[in-house]
């Protein structure tokens, strides 16, 4: 079939695997809200609820005939099947716990490219306009889980028991929105600020009533969630932001006036909002603990260098590991918990630890290349585009690449996040007359 012609059955043909991609995106925003408040005797098989939509995208995109296999997938699935039959014959040999382990790769790595096949631009552009009006709501959330005691219903914890706040700074906790742990709420507002500053420097149509109150609502929020990491990650989309733009003549201007916009509105917000200032304090007082805090190793636990040492260190950890490893799943607080009675970290808390502590150095060494070549690869090719088209994916970059890379798979908040960014490059990607579109990537 020639583009001419896919191009046109593709509103028919894909139409059902699109519906299934947002319920995917829909329930990776509201999977907490589900286990917390709606079905909390549920918690725990809800836990891998968009699992069954995973399984269908595959399935029904094999049955339309996509054409997603890629070298990437051939090689992780290689890499886990052959790293759950160690587990299970000479490993821990518990098949539930080998198969939540598997189910990383298996079911929701595809996705990545399946979403990079059938999504259109003006898909991502309604799934990021779809971001700016839920922030809105996210933030009013948030600001009365961080203004409510941790005993409020808002904050109920999983399963409707105890709090969903992690420990914070000032007797103030880190706020976990609609998801189920900060590292979720934290992931959201980083896809959040990649559509507010693509909408802020291209030409693309969206409403700017929406798009300010929801870039305010976004630096409002921010400090309000008293965590490190989303703080940091919102500053690399908005590197990457400045990066695309400064190739472009046409778009510096766009900068210039933008960082001057965000800058007016920060000072605004610093004179004239309590809540703004509260939460700036409660944010730089948990960063000056942390940073003088003996036990994170004082300076070494700053933003930069934590980022430095989660990357380096499990890479020398992974030399210590044996060839193979039969600990599939153990790496998951769920997989602890049916092991062990308790979730704990068995393996690591970094992901590239946790990949080379249960799989061994061949397969999780192997899995740990797959990512590192897949993100830098997104990247590269992002990059490349002609002046005008790189702004988007090179800015969705700014997500997707630090989440490949180090994100904690094992968590299911950050796999859905990682799963739909990466997928929402491949789309814009595959779209572009490049070298890409032909390799297949």
């Amino acid at each position: 079939m020639d583009i001419a012609k896919e191009q046109l059955l593709e509103p028919k043909t894909y139409h059902s695997l699109k519906i299934a991609i947002w319920l995917y995106f829909l329930l990776w925003i509201f999977e907490g809200a589900l286990r917390k408040w709606i079905l909390p005797s549920l918690a725990t098989p809800l836990l891998v609820v968009r699992d069954p939509i995973a399984v269908y995208i595959i399935l029904r995109a094999l049955n339309l005939k996509v054409n997603f296999i890629t070298p990437y997938i051939v090689l992780g699935y290689i890499f886990t099947l052959l790293s759950l039959a160690i587990a299970l014959c000479f490993g821990h040999g518990n098949l539930f716990v080998g198969l939540y382990g598997a189910r990383i790769m298996l079911v929701h790595f595809p996705l990545i490219f399946i979403i990079g096949k059938v999504f259109t631009k003006e898909d991502v552009l309604k799934m990021g306009r779809f971001l700016l009006v839920m922030n809105i709501v996210m933030t009013i959330i948030v600001y009365f889980q961080f203004s409510s005691p941790q005993t409020a219903l808002i904050n109920v914890g999983i399963g409707g028991e105890g709090s969903a706040g992690f420990s914070g700074a000032m007797g103030y906790s880190r706020p976990p929105g609609t998801f189920s742990f900060i590292s979720g709420l934290a992931s959201f507002y980083t896809a959040v600020s990649v559509f507010i500053f693509y909408f802020w420097l291209s030409k693309e149509r969206c409403s700017k009533i929406l798009l300010i109150i929801s870039t305010v609502t976004l630096i409002i929020a921010l400090p309000l969630t008293i965590s490190r990491g989303a703080v940091m990650a919102v500053l690399i989309v908005a590197l990457f932001a400045v990066i695309a733009s400064v190739t472009s003549s046409k778009m510096i201007a766009k900068l210039i006036v933008s960082t001057i916009v965000f800058g007016l509105v920060i000072y605004a917000l610093q004179e004239y909002s309590t809540t703004f200032k509260l939460g700036i304090e409660v944010f730089m007082d948990r960063v000056d603990s942390a940073n003088k805090s003996t036990a994170g190793g004082g300076l070494k636990d700053s933003i930069f260098l934590r980022i430095f040492n989660d990357l380096t260190e499990p890479i020398s950890d992974l030399f210590i590991q044996p060839v193979f490893a039969g600990n599939l799943g153990m790496g998951t607080n769920a997989g602890a918990q049916m092991l062990n009675g308790k979730i704990t970290f068995l393996i690591s808390e970094t992901e590239f630890g946790r990949l080379g502590g249960e799989q061994g150095i061949l397969f999780g060494g192997g899995l740990i290349i797959l990512r590192l070549v897949l993100a830098l690869s997104m990247a590269v090719q992002s990059f490349r585009l002609p002046r005008e088209e790189k702004l988007l994916p090179f800015i969705l970059c700014g997500a997707a690449v630090v989440t490949i890379i180090q994100g904690q798979w094992a968590q299911p908040s950050i796999l859905g996040y990682a799963t739909i960014m990466a997928g929402l490059v491949l789309a814009i990607l595959m779209k572009a007359d490049t070298p890409l579109q032909k390799t297949n990537l």
